[in-house]
């Protein structure tokens, strides 16, 4: 069988390191569900289906706010895209949560082969065929690859227009040194290498659109060019970086705000304004630890060696450095926001490990440790992409949801979290309501049947969901004196990559959330036939 592969693999090397990619994202589209973080649910899937259902979760559109409306700084582009999608799916009657999001999933898992062709083409580009097939597979299957290329997260999705932005970069490198062919007619380099130019910053400008910062890959690729003294390039490829943004980003803004730009200057504010606002300040060389880390040791320690040794081509590589120098100076550090330039990272740092490789006597002399090294990545690749690709992420607030939409009697729930007294949001997608009461409970002094009776009777929460198991038989007392007797639905259990990171670190909130509801919410009304 992998006489055969290899053979497959040599015959047509980008089809097969294609096909090789999709499976794990496939497996990781099916089974791998939930969501990684908050803002690759709240900033996007919840925001977009409560415009289907005429709500407005997050309060974003200035007809739902009160007072003065004002921009909260959010990119609508990509959120935008997903309110169309799943309105059509509304205008279809699919409406089914799950089944939905495993079509959302396998949409990005499709959009994420991309990155694996794109850079596979510039990796054959630098470094020839041989290494763009080794380099291609590292591609399709890094270890977080799969599980993240599924994920609604900007930084993962701006990740092929990255790409894609840097080679059609060295497609203008390529096209101002071709020589014009002799007898006959032949393109223009200077045209051709314009063209090139300008599409290449509009990748870099509808990257811009999905993520922000971004944005510094493209000055870095614009500084490149300006390195070079190439004027006129660092012009088409401005020109071609602003259009998108333009049209997308400030058409949006004008229609909704009447003015262009409008979130994009209030997001620029408030982070120059709130630049520690996750409270995670890290040293400067976190996001170089993080390469280190995530690219598989011991063969990442080369490739970061590959990059930093080898600038080439320069206006790709300084659009990497200066992303990667903002991020190391900012204060608000987190490791997702280095994941739009970790492929292009890669296949830099790839080709040039193998360009000073070829050239050094001492790696000549010991291949065998390459070999080694390359047994022992690969081994802890495989080790971690397996369970991973298929880890069921934020599994017990997905499915506590899931246990409310069986009994559409349920109108409203507590959220009861004295335990630790910080209550976690809970994904309504997975209810399908978002009129409903949900209140939080943190304060085990406070008076919860008073917190049940702010709402009109018609009105008040008939469920409550208790975040962990400790003292259980104090807090379900105390729920019954505020709400009625109470019947248990069911537990829902944290997966197995929630209950890793707890055990890795305690903060990591990944509790069982016991969900209880009152009789009538129980006694009226079927289950949901969907």
């Amino acid at each position: 069988m992998f006489a055969a592969l290899r053979q497959a693999l040599q015959r047509d090397p980008l089809t097969w390191i294609t096909v090789i990619a999709a499976v794990p994202r496939l497996v990781a589209a099916v089974f791998s569900g939930g969501y990684f973080a908050h803002d690759d649910h709240f900033l996007v899937i919840e925001a977009a289906q409560s415009w289907v259902a005429g709500a407005d979760y997050n309060a974003w559109l200035p007809w739902n706010q009160h007072g003065i409306p004002h921009p909260t700084g959010h990119m609508l582009v990509y959120p935008g895209l997903h309110f169309l999608l799943l309105r059509s799916w509304d205008w279809l009657g699919f409406d089914d949560p799950a089944l939905k999001m495993v079509l959302v999933r396998v949409l990005h898992a499709a959009w994420s082969l991309i990155t694996v062709r794109v850079g596979y083409r510039i990796i054959r580009r630098l470094a020839g065929e041989q290494a763009a097939l080794h380099g291609g597979l590292w591609l399709a299957l890094f270890w977080f690859a799969p599980f993240l290329s599924v994920r609604n997260l900007v930084e993962m999705v701006s990740a092929p227009l990255v790409l894609l932005a840097g080679w059609w970069l060295i497609r203008a490198e390529d096209a101002k040194s071709a020589l014009p062919a002799h007898g006959g007619s032949a393109p223009d380099p200077d045209r051709t290498a314009m063209r090139s130019l300008l599409i290449a910053g509009i990748f870099a400008g509808l990257a811009v659109n999905i993520r922000f910062q971004t944005v510094f890959v493209g000055a870095g690729k614009g500084l490149g060019l300006l390195l070079l003294r190439r004027w006129m390039h660092a012009v088409w490829f401005g020109v071609g970086m602003c259009a998108p943004l333009i049209l997308l980003q400030g058409g949006i803004d004008l229609a909704i705000w009447g003015r262009p730009f409008a979130e994009l200057t209030e997001y620029v504010r408030y982070n120059l304004a709130n630049p520690e606002n996750t409270g995670i300040d890290l040293p400067w060389y976190q996001y170089l630890l993080m390469l280190a880390l995530a690219l598989v040791p011991p063969l990442s320690l080369a490739w970061c060696v590959g990059f930093f040794r080898s600038p080439r081509p320069l206006p790709v590589w300084t659009g990497v450095v200066l992303f990667l120098l903002f991020h190391s100076i900012f204060p608000n550090k987190q490791e997702r926001f280095l994941l739009p330039v970790i492929p292009l990272f890669f296949v830099l740092g790839y080709a040039g490990w193998l360009r000073w490789q070829a050239d050094s006597s001492w790696w000549k002399a010991r291949s065998g440790a390459w070999r080694a090294g390359t047994a022992i990545a690969w081994t802890l690749n495989v080790m971690l992409l397996l369970p991973l690709s298929v880890s069921f992420s934020k599994r017990e607030r997905v499915e506590a949801m899931a246990m409310l939409r069986a009994h559409p009697a349920i109108r409203g729930f507590i959220i009861e979290d004295s335990v630790e007294g910080e209550a976690p949001w809970m994904p309504l997608y997975y209810w399908g309501r978002w009129d409903g009461v949900k209140d939080p409970y943190t304060d085990p002094k406070a008076d919860m049947k008073a917190l049940v009776e702010l709402n009109a009777p018609g009105e008040r929460a008939n469920a409550i969901l208790l975040v962990g198991t400790e003292q259980l038989e104090e807090r379900v007392a105390r729920a019954t004196a505020a709400m009625g007797p109470l019947t248990f639905i069911g537990a829902a259990q944290p997966g197995l990559l929630d209950r890793t990171l707890h055990w890795l670190n305690p903060m990591n909130r990944n509790e069982v959330i016991l969900v209880y509801a009152s009789r009538d919410a129980l006694n009226s009304g079927g289950p949901r036939s969907d």
